[in-house]
């Protein structure tokens, strides 16, 4: 069995009129899922709870016809909108992990665990078959897995760099097998990985919510040279509340500010019977986040934030990635953090638009494009002497 080839697909399309769903649809087409298969399948979807039958269905029908890539992504899909059942949000994780391995065996992807707090962080390694030119470490951000971002990286790999990919607490096996749940205090797992692989000149690439762990550990550990936010999350806890307008993110601020418990679950309780969007958020992020309450959530990520103090730290070369018209990230996150980076040794952005395909949440829509922009980035650094 030869290695499998990818192309990665240019265009952002319409799947479903809900923006979250939509977006999902769109990040299992970068996985190579076949985009008619996806749009019928979207037409029988008319709430979140349709969503893990109709991929199971898929990714069963998927493994018999003998497409093993696209029934792994097929049961993430339908592992990522399965809530109020953790043992089946498991199983159906332990499916697209097995699958996926097995879709994959040719590429030579070494697998390790690295001892963290009572349990292990797991990292990815692939070698380059080319002229070695430095290492890339890459993560993602609130509840993502390796596997999901292992197609689009493999491009630096024909580029002439080793990737190794981790996943911190709260993410994949890490969550599911150790019960690690998240923490801002990323540059402690970053520490791990640096350490067991020895290195000493690291480009470290942070995906999503994975913008704001890279900033932070690279204030902290400067064995990390370079640093790469693919998206900038200045201030998380903003992105979460602010998504229905900013005097909702004043009020709500001053609930927590003023830990008023007690009102904020009520409220939140009632939100969620109405609004099953709502309920999918609060249920997967109390789980990532480790927490039992809306209020105990909603106080956690106030510790998500690249402050003043942290990004005054941040001394390396920067690059910051943002899309023009992120549903998750506003763009006014882009130029806060750039102004709050007063000591970087240089600093380049990029905001990515609608012409090129790529104005969307970590440039869903033309990966190959950013891809390319980071590895031009990139050149310029590999040759000096730090």
């Amino acid at each position: 069995m030869e290695k499998l080839q990818f192309k990665m697909p240019v265009g952002y399309y319409h799947f479903h009129d809900d923006v979250g769903l939509n977006f999902q649809f769109n990040r299992a087409l970068i996985n190579q899922c076949p985009m008619e298969e996806m749009m019928k399948a979207a037409q029988n979807i008319h709430k979140y709870e349709d969503v893990k039958d109709i991929m199971t269905a898929l990714a069963e029908k998927a493994l018999k016809e003998g497409r093993i890539l696209n029934s792994a992504f097929y049961y993430r899909f339908a592992e990522f909108f399965c809530f109020d059942n953790l043992e089946e949000k498991k199983r159906l994780f332990d499916k697209f992990i097995k699958l996926f391995y097995q879709a994959l065996e040719k590429d030579r992807i070494h697998r390790h665990e690295i001892k963290y707090e009572g349990g292990y962080l797991k990292a990815i390694q692939i070698k380059s078959n080319d002229l070695y030119k430095g290492s890339i470490v890459v993560h993602g951000g609130g509840d993502s897995y390796v596997e999901e971002f292992y197609l689009s990286v493999r491009l630096f790999l024909d580029k002439g760099y080793d990737v190794i990919m981790f996943e911190g607490p709260g993410q994949g096996e890490s969550l599911h097998k150790y019960n690690l749940k998240m923490t801002h205090e990323w540059e402690k797992p970053t520490k791990a990985i640096i350490d067991y692989f020895n290195l000493n000149d690291v480009t470290l690439i942070g995906i999503s919510l994975g913008g704001y762990f890279a900033l932070r550990a690279a204030a902290y550990e400067k064995r990390v040279k370079r640093v790469i936010a693919w998206d900038v999350v200045y201030d998380f806890y903003e992105c979460v509340m602010g998504r229905d307008g900013m005097l909702k993110y004043h009020i709500m601020n001053g609930l927590v500010s003023m830990n008023a418990k007690a009102l904020i679950n009520y409220a939140a309780k009632k939100l969620m019977q109405k609004n099953e969007m709502e309920r999918w958020i609060y249920n997967q992020m109390m789980y990532v986040y480790g927490v039992e309450t809306p209020f105990e959530y909603l106080k956690t990520l106030k510790n998500y934030k690249c402050t003043k103090q942290v990004s005054q730290n941040v001394t390396q070369d920067v690059l910051i990635l943002a899309g023009a018209e992120d549903h998750i990230i506003p763009l006014r996150m882009y130029g806060r953090q750039i102004r709050a980076l007063t000591n970087a040794r240089s600093i380049t952005g990029r905001i990515f638009t609608r012409e090129e395909h790529a104005s969307n949440h970590c440039q869903v829509g033309n990966i190959e494009l950013v891809l390319d922009f980071i590895v031009d980035w990139l050149k310029q650094y590999y040759n000096s002497n730090y």
